[in-house]
């Protein structure tokens, strides 16, 4: 039986229709079914097939499931007899298989094991899974061909929320603090020496404002002793950095948006030293010209063009100006 249905981009089935109604919709699923048991589904943008998807049952259970995108297969799964996913492969855009994924699963059918085959270069990445007592992923490790290992672990509040999280690679720990909404609080990089001490190497901290923006970030680089502020506006746009050196102010930096979040305008201070950028857009926000300004003289003016070309004018003290263009590629244009 076929039955068509309003859907959206990912296939989703919204609300039944009649077949004469389908060209009122941009998206829509055609299924073809068996009582309760779905055989196929397409989906069609604007009349088109844009995706398929196929199943396979044993006894009215799925057993496999192909997936296609513009008529060719891009991934297909099989099942066990308890509906898990067991087995995995996708596929480049000329139908060839790149890539296989076996799971594996615990006693309480959560997965424990994926390994992944990469069929172009026969290696394999293997992915354990650790749970805590609410069947939450507690730890992930992950073993590349190469050797490298990395640990993912977490800490959740009594409400499921993630509080805490760690990435271990080779030496280092990366650790990030999270309030109950999820936003980062605070993180750091910790050095493992070979003698088992840690030494903090970075560590920052976020701050926000009551309504849940990200106002403010400070980081601190204790190899170096570099310290930066951040502050942002209420678009999550940097306007302001500080970059000290030893507590020493190293270069301040400006930026202005349009109401589209572009970059309008761009200033620097260095050693004392100021740059100003000005940037032009078209309506349709394509970047026009940019126009570089060192202590208030014009020092370059770039005008951009659709093809992705540019001519640059460098001005000098002197009044004697350079003009070059460079074609899409950026490589310059001799004339």
């Amino acid at each position: 039986m076929i039955e068509y249905y309003r859907s959206n981009s990912n296939g989703l089935l919204l609300v039944k229709i009649l077949q004469a109604q389908t060209k009122s919709f941009k998206y829509v699923s055609q299924v073809d079914r068996t009582g309760d048991i779905i055989l196929s589904k397409i989906l069609f943008k604007e009349g088109k097939e844009s995706k398929k998807w196929e199943y396979s049952y044993i006894d009215k259970t799925l057993s496999e499931e192909k997936y296609y995108k513009e008529k060719q297969i891009k991934e297909e799964y099989k099942y066990d007899n308890l509906g898990h996913k067991i087995r995995q492969t996708d596929y480049l855009t000329n139908n060839q298989a790149y890539k296989i994924t076996v799971f594996s699963y615990n006693k309480d059918g959560l997965v424990d094991k994926e390994e992944i085959v990469n069929l172009l270069t026969n290696q394999a990445t293997i992915v354990k899974y650790r749970y805590d007592i609410n069947f939450r992923i507690k730890q992930i490790e992950k073993k590349y061909p190469d050797g490298r290992i990395v640990y993912w672990d977490a800490i959740f509040s009594q409400r499921g929320i993630i509080i805490q999280e760690y990435y271990t690679l080779n030496d280092e720990v990366f650790t990030f603090f999270y309030n109950e909404s999820g936003q980062e609080l605070k993180g750091e990089v910790k050095q493992k020496a070979k003698d088992g001490k840690e030494k903090i190497k970075i560590e920052w901290k976020n701050y926000y404002s009551y309504d849940g923006k990200k106002q403010r970030k400070e980081e601190t680089n204790n190899l170096i002793n570099k310290q930066t502020i951040v502050w942002y506006n209420k678009n999550s746009k940097e306007i302001k950095v500080e970059t000290y050196y030893n507590n020493v102010t190293y270069s301040i930096e400006e930026y202005d948006y349009s109401d589209k979040n572009k970059v309008i305008y761009y200033k620097q201070i260095l050693d004392l030293n100021l740059t100003e950028i000005y940037y032009l857009y078209d309506e349709e926000e394509n970047l026009l010209q940019t126009r570089i300004y060192q202590e208030k003289k014009l020092k370059k003016h770039v005008i951009y063009n659709k093809d992705g070309s540019r001519r640059e004018t460098i001005y000098s003290d002197n009044k004697t100006n350079i003009t070059i263009e460079y074609d899409k590629d950026g490589k310059m244009v001799v004339r």
